[in-house]
């Protein structure tokens, strides 16, 4: 199964296409020389051209953005910035490998990057396309965790390190039949890159388990977890008890809407994106003679396209969509307006209950606490602290600011799982004889 068409083709009309057996028939090379002649054409060319540069360029830009913001700031190293800076490195070396080579071989219709390319440069697409398809199932799972089980220890960002190694390794021993199989050939001076597997056996078997392991079983997992979490924050919702607060009541319905569709995009956009290169590639594998079709490569470079787009998507799904990511793309681009989105950060709002504001912190875990508390009221760094702050402010009782710190404050665990999918735990109403220690209730929502 080849990622990105290295199947080397003759496209002058004197010659057949390799790869195509010597028994054709006559209607069949003159469709294969009528789709030369589309890939031949200029205008279509162009086209290609043009849509693959703005590929190349968009996904190169967001992916080496997100590296960046994620290496000049060490309170980013979390579990799920690991992942996505992983996720975002595998997206810039197919943008770097596959979006220029591919249409620039099949256009020429010849291959003059010598013959070690030849070898790496397949080789290095499919090991980021599974580098990129395992990196999403490992998200899927680490977020499916968080939501499902939101009181079990996160993952530790050393077993987030060690997934990410294994997923390398994995992914350079699984694609090393391209580096071995690929073959630099020259007829009449002219040079092909081309697969020459031992059988026609070991080909197909090949293909059936790359595409099984590189898109239906990661494409089950990614949809199932998702599928899950999303029944869980609908579930959550309804067994919600009513609160008077009709305000935040509104604004935690919205904030689902906005996760279940995010989890339908990240599904969807993966299976959309994929599943036509992997049918494609599929029906070659089984030796079904596509290149006979008319339209075939046209309809390829469609497909080859659609999926190298998925590069410009995930930077904005995994990445812009978070509100700390958000926040430091502004600070690196200042062109972006800060007061249009509701990044992460201190916020106040007024209500029937007077003024409040929102602290929000952070731990090494990516979980955030969020406390919305009335604005004279000063909390320390964990709740039931021993000893106030030095500038508490002056009206605030030094000797009672423990307790008035708990008095109407909601404390969110916000989990970040595409986007702001959140854990209320919700301080009651009855206070606690012991100073030191506050209970509280939880619900997902």
């Amino acid at each position: 199964m080849n990622f990105t068409y290295y199947e080397a083709f003759k496209r002058n009309n004197s010659e057949p296409l390799l790869n195509v057996t010597n028994n054709v028939t006559s209607g069949e090379y003159v469709n294969n020389t009528y789709q030369g002649n589309i890939i031949d054409n200029k205008a279509v060319q162009a086209v290609f051209c043009l849509l693959y540069t703005s590929i190349f360029v968009l996904g190169l830009f967001g992916n080496v953005l997100v590296c960046y913001v994620v290496a000049r700031n060490k309170a980013m190293h979390t579990v799920t910035n690991c992942f996505i800076t992983n996720l975002a490195l595998s997206d810039i070396l197919l943008c770097v490998l596959a979006v220029p080579f591919t249409p620039l071989y099949s256009f020429l219709g010849r291959w003059i990057f010598g013959r070690l390319l030849c070898h790496l440069v397949a080789y290095a697409q499919g090991t980021s396309v599974y580098i990129s398809t395992l990196t999403l199932t490992s998200i899927a799972i680490d977020r499916f965790f968080v939501i499902i089980y939101p009181f079990q220890p996160r993952m530790k960002l050393s077993t987030c390190l060690l997934i990410i190694a294994i997923i390398w390794v994995f992914s350079l021993l699984v694609t090393l039949p391209y580096g071995i199989y690929m073959t630099h050939n020259t007829l009449e001076s002219t040079h092909y890159c081309e697969e020459n597997w031992p059988s026609e056996k070991f080909r197909q078997v090949f293909g059936g388990m790359t595409a099984t392991m590189q898109f239906v079983l990661p494409f089950f997992i990614i949809a199932f977890c998702y599928v899950r979490v999303s029944l869980k924050l609908n579930d959550r919702a309804r067994c919600k008890p009513g609160s008077k607060n009709t305000r935040k009541e509104e604004a935690d319905r919205e904030r689902k809407r906005r996760t279940n569709r995010m989890l339908i995009a990240m599904v969807t956009i993966f299976g959309v994106s994929w599943l036509p290169l992997n049918l494609i590639n599929l029906l070659n594998d089984i030796y079904i003679p596509t290149g006979t079709w008319t339209y075939y490569y046209l309809a390829f470079f469609m497909v080859h396209a659609l999926a190298m787009s998925s590069t410009c998507y995930n930077p904005f799904l995994y990445a812009w969509l978070n509100d700390n990511f958000r926040k430091e793309f502004k600070q690196v681009l200042p062109c972006f307006d800060a007061s249009r989105s509701g990044g992460a950060g201190s916020a106040g709002s007024t209500g029937r209950l007077g003024a409040w504001r929102s602290e929000r912190t952070c731990n090494g875990n990516e979980t955030c606490q969020e406390t919305l508390l009335p604005t004279s009221v000063v909390i320390p760094n964990k709740l039931g602290g021993d000893s106030p702050p030095a500038n508490i402010p002056a009206d605030v009782n030094r000797g009672g600011w423990i307790n008035k710190s708990h008095d109407s404050v909601e404390v969110v665990l916000v989990a970040y799982t595409a986007g702001e999918d959140v854990v209320h735990i919700t301080d009651p109403s009855e206070k606690t004889k012991d100073k030191d220690k506050t209970h509280l209730t939880a619900e997902i929502v």
